[in-house]
């Protein structure tokens, strides 16, 4: 979540890579987690087998884990941002790829 929160919400990152940047976090998530946890990143996902199979055993890892995952990725992320200069001298730079397109790199 950290990485997709900076791609998604700075407005100085390349907007273009966005779509890049998320995939390869959720490739790289369930090439890891994958062998450990089955790489459950959703948590309605796992919640529908548990259902099916009538096996509740160690489901709230599976609900809780994503959630506070995300949260403290999210809290981190903001906590690294945050800036005292005025919102608009934080915005005032282009994304990488607006400004070769605009000649002004």
């Amino acid at each position: 979540m950290f990485a997709v929160a900076g791609i998604a919400t700075d407005n100085r990152a390349v907007v273009e890579l966005s779509g890049l940047v998320i995939g390869a976090v959720a490739t790289i998530n369930s090439i890891v987690a994958g062998t450990i946890s089955g790489a459950s990143m959703n948590p309605a996902r796992s919640l529908g087998p548990a259902i099916v199979s009538n096996c509740y055993e160690k489901l709230w890892l599976y609900m809780l884990g994503p959630i506070a995952g995300a949260t403290a990725g999210i809290w981190f992320y903001n906590a690294m941002r945050f800036t005292i200069k005025p919102s608009d001298e934080v915005t005032k730079f282009l994304p990488f790829l607006r400004r070769l397109a605009q000649n002004k790199v």
